[in-house]
């Protein structure tokens, strides 16, 4: 069978799947659908599944919803996973996990635990796993993870080891404070909840909420004992819920007013990420000015200074830490971060270009008589003039009083120049996404990546992306090819990408058309990218001409890939090999019967490569071209033993014909 031959085939077998998928006959829906996928064609697949789906095919639903998962079309997920979740434990899995994804614990909840009641084990684990997360209930949690352990789901184990864990935990806790109680030692009792307070227990509190509630109890107890840093400690718990922030403050401020300076630090932090430098630049003076004098209140004091450019003020906090008599050290054995921020003071200011504009200074005051009488854009302008001035609280009480999305981007973008908390500053960029504002998109899936949200950074990504942000596009493709089964998808993307101007995503673009046979439209994409110096594109662009008849053009592609080969990216994991652009430079050859250029060619490629398949196979047509049958025999027997190629078994029946022939005649 030739290679054609072989493209032959798999037409007829797609023409006969979607003959008996338009027939309706039973399962055709479903094959079809999977013979679409694996092709490359999602977009097609997708109504056929959806076919299978609407004639009761649960798994087709579920597929369904993993594809619309994957592209970011969260309400389609949603919908294809209920139209069987009713009967079906993978869907109802795998709709709860949706939910949970999106902020409806409750739902989750309902449809763990009608997805065990189908039998689906995993729903059990996941099921009980989040209700311990949410509410406790810890011995019941472990009973259930122990039926679904017996039932064969092996993560079930180790949830309830974890659990055990806490439990355990929290009842050592508990005894070591019921005996600082006893004995009423206020330092005792805030030492028994030490552990509390290591990085470990961290997760803890993130993936089983409910031992925030636990934890609280017992510090609230030992502030009861008399212990202040206890009453802060209950407060930075409390804080971990934004809905209680005012709650937590009210805890720091009492713990201060009783007399602990450490209170005053945590709630200059809190402003501080909130970017109200003011109230922060307050708490920091408060801890600074205690009798222990609060190092890191210095340190935040001369940073604060730093970005307001209040550069001696900063100085002097930053060198109020030093505790050295050496006098060659010139930052008085100062830790290594107070010593960046006076390296910063200084590189600061031998750069007029980073301290404030006098001729932008002296026209402020005008600026401010236009903000107070008009309108939305002269509060713009002299809030702008303000950050460009570093009078950054000012600024953001202007930014503010613009009401518009506009003025508050800006303020988002100032602020996460101050090093706020970017988690808080997402409502400042919102109205701008919402108002088409591509970049404001981009950023707020930014903030949702860094802070590990996958799935508010897809959402946002592919909004950006839809709004024209290349970049954005350029992600969406990327991530949705890194989850694979999605190449269609990927692919518009990409070209989004490309035609924003983004070379890389050309590549990726052209790649993928090379990869699924549409090598007219790769060129374009390809060449795009070897001007922009990805010099693999110079590799699959030669494949695309190839394929096109125009030889002579492709040769000289492959033959520019062959020479920066070197250069192309390195394999992406470890199952992946290097591309190499010469077997199909050599196949190129000796198809055109330019046998002793191809030769030289292949016999390297077999020396760095003995077990290359289509070394051998081009070594084995050189032979039988130039009648060494023995030779051409032994080669392709070598391929016949690791691979299943029909052409390649054709030519070796052929050439045993031929050696039984020569064979007979001697």
């Amino acid at each position: 069978m030739t290679h054609g031959e072989t493209h032959e085939h798999i037409r007829d077998q797609e023409a006969e799947l979607a003959a008996a998928a338009e027939a309706g006959q039973d399962g055709a829906y479903r094959a079809y659908a999977t013979f679409l996928g694996k092709s490359g064609r999602m977009d097609q697949a997708l109504s056929w599944w959806a076919k299978a789906a609407e004639h009761g095919d649960a798994d087709a639903a579920r597929t369904l919803a993993i594809c619309h998962k994957d592209r970011w079309e969260f309400a389609e997920a949603e919908r294809w996973y209920r139209s069987a979740a009713d009967r079906d434990g993978g869907c109802a899995f795998g709709l709860a996990t949706l939910l949970k994804e999106s902020g409806d614990p409750d739902g989750a909840q309902e449809w763990y635990a009608r997805g065990a009641a189908l039998g689906h084990v995993q729903s059990l684990t996941n099921g009980t796993v989040l209700k311990a997360a949410r509410h406790g209930a810890f011995a019941e949690a472990q009973a259930q993870l122990d039926e679904a352990a017996e039932l064969g789901d092996r993560k079930a184990a180790s949830a309830r080891q974890v659990i055990e864990n806490i439990v355990d935990d929290l009842e050592l806790w508990e005894e070591r404070l019921a005996r600082a109680e006893a004995d009423g030692d206020a330092e005792a009792a805030f030492e028994a909840l030490s552990p509390l307070r290591d990085p470990e227990y961290a997760g803890m509190f993130t993936y089983y909420p409910s031992t925030i509630r636990a934890a609280e109890a017992l510090y609230a107890r030992a502030a009861a004992v008399g212990s202040h840093q206890a009453l802060v400690e209950q407060a930075i718990l409390v804080a971990r819920d934004s809905d209680r922030i005012e709650e937590a403050r009210a805890l720091a401020v009492r713990a201060h007013e009783l007399g602990y300076s450490g209170a005053a630090y945590v709630l200059g932090v809190w402003a501080f990420e909130r970017g109200d430098q003011r109230t922060a630049e307050h708490w920091f003076e408060t801890a600074a000015a205690a009798p222990d004098g609060h190092d890191y209140a210095r340190f935040y004091l001369g940073l604060i200074g730093i970005m307001q450019r209040r550069l001696d003020e900063a100085e002097r906090w930053l060198r109020l830490t030093g505790d050295t008599e050496d006098e060659n050290d010139q930052y008085g054995g100062l830790p290594k971060m107070f010593v960046e921020q006076l390296e910063e003071i200084a590189a600061i200011r031998a750069d007029p270009a980073r301290l404030p504009d006098p001729e932008l200074a002296a026209r402020l005051p005008g600026l401010r008589a236009a903000a107070e009488s008009g309108g939305a854009e002269e509060c713009f302008a002299y809030a702008d003039a303000l950050d460009r001035l570093y009078r950054l609280p000012d600024a953001a009480d202007w930014y503010r009083k613009t009401g518009t999305p506009r003025g508050l981007l800006e303020l988002g973008r100032m602020l996460q120049d101050c090093q706020a908390d970017e988690t808080l500053l997402v409502p400042y960029f919102e109205p701008a996404a919402e108002a088409g504002d591509a970049g404001a998109a981009y950023s707020i899936a930014g903030i949702h990546t860094h802070a590990k949200n996958e799935r508010a950074a897809g959402i946002w990504t592919l909004k950006a992306a839809e709004l024209g942000h290349a970049r954005a596009a350029w992600g969406v493709g990327w991530t949705s090819e890194e989850r694979g089964g999605d190449p269609q998808f990927a692919e518009r993307w990409y070209v989004r990408a490309a035609e924003g101007g983004l070379a890389r995503p050309a590549f990726l673009a052209g790649r993928s058309m090379v990869r699924w046979g549409r090598y007219a439209e790769a060129e374009r994409w390809l060449v795009k990218a070897w001007e922009n110096d990805i010099p693999e594109a110079a590799y699959h662009l030669g494949r695309a001409l190839r394929r096109l008849g125009r030889t002579a053009e492709a040769e000289q592609w492959l033959r520019r890939a062959v020479e920066r080969s070197g250069d192309f990216d390195p394999p992406r994991g470890p199952l992946e090999r290097r591309v190499d652009p010469r077997p199909e430079l050599a196949e190129l050859l000796v198809e055109a019967e330019r046998d002793e250029e191809a030769a030289p060619l292949v016999a390297d490629i077999l020396a760095e490569y003995p077990g290359h398949l289509a070394g051998h196979r081009l070594v084995g047509r050189l032979a039988r071209r130039r009648g060494d049958l023995a030779t051409a025999e032994q080669h392709f027997a070598q391929i016949e033993e690791r691979d299943s190629d029909p052409g390649t078994r054709m030519s070796l029946r052929e050439i045993r014909e031929l050696l039984a022939q020569v064979t007979h005649e001697h």
